[in-house]
């Protein structure tokens, strides 16, 4: 048994175009949508990364420079003359001068550093000798804890944690100082006396959150026993850090970045270890700031989402609307037309190929249908004609040989004229009773109406004049028999007075659109408005006047459309209509009909 692979023939037009929008449209851009911000929440989050390790390398290269600085000023005063001598010289009216000059030189120097430094606010030296000099900010505050802590340490440096004091400039404010005891130059393990060097905590702690703001997290500087030197939090502050995983994370890995949880909130760690003094500086960045960079994306690709999805549906009611609704519309009438309902009407709304199509399908039923009533007419002219001609059926051999012998008589009896007339009707019977071609040449159809003339003249006699013009070049097109004589008769019946001066005349020529014209003018008393319109109506088939239906006139015309089309027929030219009548044929030039041969 064949296996029945999945087929789309069965499917509608209306299911195929849905199942394009889904599959082309809708599902590709939720997958592309979230694909694209896995990958950019990805690459947005190692960015933040990237950045925030950089800006605290850029913390820890300031603070470095800013502590390397201080603790070259303090290398200065140990080894520069001027600070020994003040810090060891008493003072006396001996040394009152020596120690003026030390001062003005310390002042000049830490001057500069103060003025060049804004960070540094103020700076004390206390000698052992009991002088003391403080330039800067004057402060009070709790110092001596660092001060004993400095002694025991015995000329190393020591770094104070942040803690509060109080300007006589600019009131309270916190510090984080530099105590150091100053050695005698020449012998290390004598002290001399003590500097401190006081940093402005604020100026440093807006070095640290340029980096990370509050809002963002937190950042803060440990000592490597972990505790906290500078915090926001100033209760934190020369204590343990209260986390021990953060603090074993920073201790034992310095520089790892780290996802912790940290009083019930997700954080990312980062932290970078200090040159020199080994402190860490320990950045909390709150996970939902690394996520909120990427919810503006979320919200823009679902905004973007839902936008492709509407523009999607409006281009598939577009297409509904502009491609499927008129190809049903035209199949539903294509059904129509194949039961032989020739009723069947596509109405075009637009002037696409689909709208083109819709004009074709009405244009070929229209056609279909002229064809048709084309057809059906010619059967029913040529059942008329067959039926006409059995009515009035005679021999046209015995006819014609009983016409020559008249003719032949007539020459015997010397009658030239009867001879003349009797070969005239002869031509005529001859053409008027062939039966066999429903076709003739412009030639032959006016030696036709030659003949028939010269008949009606010997019956008017001189009251009758006409004339027959035609273009050489038209003699042999071919056209159907008949169309030029019952114009002739109608004028002679119903244009010209018997008893006054008529003339007749017929001109063939080529029009510049290369057509057969055809004028038969006569000089009879012409058409009245009133009836000039009523041919005209009916011709045109805005009447249907039973008096007029029969008319040579409306015969000869129906003959020519439904021989050549529409666009050819019987006119009547205004200007020749107003003295007398004028009726003009247009068909078109043909050569070589096979009928005419």
């Amino acid at each position: 048994m064949r296996r029945k692979w999945f087929s789309l023939t069965g499917i509608s037009l209306r299911k195929k175009s849905v199942a394009i929008f889904v599959l082309l449209v809708t599902l590709p851009s939720v997958l592309v949508g979230y694909a694209f911000l896995d990958r950019y929440e990805i690459i947005l989050r190692q960015q933040f990364i990237d950045s925030t390790e950089k800006n605290l390398n850029t913390i820890e290269m300031n603070l470095y420079e800013k502590i390397k600085t201080v603790d070259d000023i303090t290398d200065y005063m140990i080894y520069q003359e001027d600070f020994r001598s003040f810090m060891q010289t008493p003072e006396t009216a001996e040394t009152l001068d020596q120690l003026n000059a030390d001062r003005v030189s310390i002042e000049g120097f830490v001057g500069f550093q103060l003025m060049s430094r804004n960070y540094i606010k103020s700076i004390t030296l206390q000698g052992n000798n009991g002088n003391t000099l403080q330039l800067g900010e004057p402060v009070e505050g709790p110092e001596q804890e660092w001060i004993e802590h400095a002694k025991a340490s015995k000329g190393a440096i020591v770094w104070s944690n942040a803690y509060p004091l109080v300007s006589a400039w600019t009131g309270p404010k916190r510090v984080i100082s530099l105590f150091r005891v100053i050695n005698s130059y020449y012998d290390l393990t004598k002290s001399v006396g003590m500097v401190i060097i006081r940093l402005n905590e604020a100026e440093i702690s807006s070095l640290l959150t340029a980096a990370v703001p509050e809002e963002k997290g937190s950042i803060f500087i440990l000592r490597p026993d972990g505790t906290v030197l500078l915090h926001s939090d100033n209760e934190l502050v020369g204590k343990p850090y209260p986390n021990d995983g953060l603090l074993g994370v920073v201790q034992r890995n310095p520089g790892e970045i780290k996802e912790m949880d940290i009083g019930g909130s997700e954080y990312v760690v980062f932290s970078k270890r200090m040159r020199a003094t080994g402190w860490n500086v320990v950045s909390l960045v709150k996970e939902e700031t690394i996520v909120a960079k990427t919810n503006a994306l979320k919200v823009s690709l679902q905004v973007l989402f839902w936008l492709v999805c509407l523009f999607g549906l409006l281009a598939l009611i577009g297409f509904e609307l502009a491609i499927i609704r008129p190809m049903l519309e035209l199949k539903k009438q294509t059904s129509r037309l194949s039961t032989g309902n020739f009723s069947a009407h596509v109405t075009v709304r637009s002037r696409d190929e689909i709208g083109e199509l819709g004009r074709q399908f009405n244009r070929m039923v229209q056609t279909i249908k002229e064809l048709i009533d084309k057809k059906y007419k010619l059967e029913i002219r040529q059942k008329e004609s067959e039926l006409r001609f059995l009515q009035s059926q005679m021999d046209p051999h015995f006819l014609y040989n009983t016409l020559d012998i008249i003719r032949w008589t007539a020459r015997l009896e010397k009658a030239p004229e009867t001879s003349r007339l009797i070969e005239s009707l002869s031509g005529f019977l001859r053409m008027s009773m062939n039966r066999d071609k429903q076709t003739t040449t412009l030639e032959d159809e006016l030696e036709f109406v030659r003949s028939y003339l010269n008949l009606q003249t010997k019956r008017l006699g001189s009251n009758l004049t006409f004339s027959l013009f035609v273009d050489v070049s038209l003699k042999d097109s071919v056209l159907p028999r008949r169309l030029i004589q019952p114009l002739v008769e109608n004028s002679i019946k119903h244009g010209l007075h018997p008893r006054q001066k008529g003339e007749i005349r017929v001109r063939c020529y080529r029009s510049d659109a290369d057509e057969l014209i055809i004028d038969v003018r006569d000089t009879g008393t012409g058409f009245s408005e009133e009836k000039l319109r009523a041919i005209q109506a009916v011709i045109n088939k805005q009447s249907s006047d039973e008096a007029l239906v029969g008319h040579a006139i409306f015969n000869i015309n129906e003959l020519i459309t439904l021989s050549f089309g529409s666009g050819y027929g019987v006119e009547f030219p205004a200007e020749y209509n107003k003295d007398g009548a004028c009726v003009r044929l247009r068909v078109p030039v043909t050569r070589n009909r096979q009928e005419a041969i």
